[in-house]
Formats: C-alpha cells, structure tokens, sequence
C-alpha cells in the first residue's frame, strides 16, 4: 500500500480529470424522483459526497430552491438545480444559494447558467495545481496540516468573496420565481 501522502496527488489527479454532464447529457425526457436520485449520485459519485436522497429534493422544492416538479417528473432544469446545489451546499447555505440561483436565472436560461457553472467547475478543477489563487502545496514534501489549513482557509476566503459578489450583483437583487 502507497504511503498516505502519496494518495493525495493520484486522487487530485483523479478528481482534475472529472467530467460532469453538460445540459445536452442529460436525459431529454422527464424522470421521476427515484431517476433523479439515481443521476446525481451517479453523476457526482467521483466526488465522494453525501448521497443525494428524495428527502433533500423535496426539501430543496419546499424551501424554493428549485421548483415543484410537474405531475411528479422532473426535467433538465431539476438535474441541473441538483446537481448544483449538492456541489454549493457544501461550503454555501441554501439561502445564498437561492438567491443566487434567482439572479442567474433572472440572467440567463437553466441551460446557459447550468453550462457555465459546470464549465468553471471543471476549469477549476482542471487548474488546481497551477492556480496561484489556490494554494495547494507543491513541493515535494507533503505536509498534512498545512494543506489542510491552506485549503480551509482559501475555502473561507472564496465564500466571502462570493457573499460580497452575491450582494453587489445587479441581476442579483432583481429576484424570480423559483416555484413555478
């Protein structure tokens, strides 16, 4: 077995090569809730994160969120609003994230907000070696503690800047109607 700080650089290696599903990989036909929990958890399994359940959908629709489905089946626009808010609600609370969720849809269609967060995501992901932004540890002596600091520390630093941007955006405060 590798020594633990070897483990590290092969799973951000393996986590730099994540694809999530654009818009157009989705299905093209309305689900039903246990499909959509199936999707995420699928989609998102790479990730390692708490699964998805019909419980968190429903609670996501009663704190508008997301919108009711309709004669319950979901569409696009449901995977895109799941598979967003299991990525944000790990750092951000759902509140921001519906006020967020409002002003891109004030903004832009589900799909063009929806591709571009999975764009930036996996751009993201992509660079996190190279990112002088996030200060991951690159020599060649894996210290523990100061990547884990350093990581908790840029994680706080990026929700304040999203709460700031969050507050100050123009299309931010013009609100829509998630429960339609």
């Amino acid at each position: 077995m590798a020594p633990i700080a070897e483990d590290f650089p092969t799973w951000l290696a393996q986590l730099q090569t994540l694809q999530l599903p654009y818009w157009k990989d989705f299905p093209d036909f309305d689900i039903y809730m246990e499909q959509l929990v199936n999707l995420v958890n699928q989609y998102l399994a790479p990730l390692a994160l708490d699964p998805v359940t019909p419980a968190m959908i429903n609670n996501y629709v009663k704190h508008k969120v997301m919108f009711k489905p309709v004669k319950k089946r979901y569409r696009r626009e449901h995977l895109a609003a799941v598979v967003t808010l299991t990525l944000l609600k790990t750092v951000f609370p759902l509140e921001m994230i519906r006020t967020g969720f409002a002003g891109e849809l004030n903004a832009l269609s589900a799909q063009a907000a929806y591709d571009r967060f999975i764009t930036n995501f996996t751009t993201q992901l992509q660079t996190l070696q190279s990112a002088q932004a996030v200060p991951l540890p690159t020599n060649t002596e894996f210290i523990w503690a100061d990547a884990l600091q350093q990581t908790a520390v840029t994680t706080v630093i990026y929700q304040l800047i999203s709460r700031r941007l969050l507050q100050h955006a123009p299309h931010i405060n013009k609100g829509v109607n998630l429960h339609d």
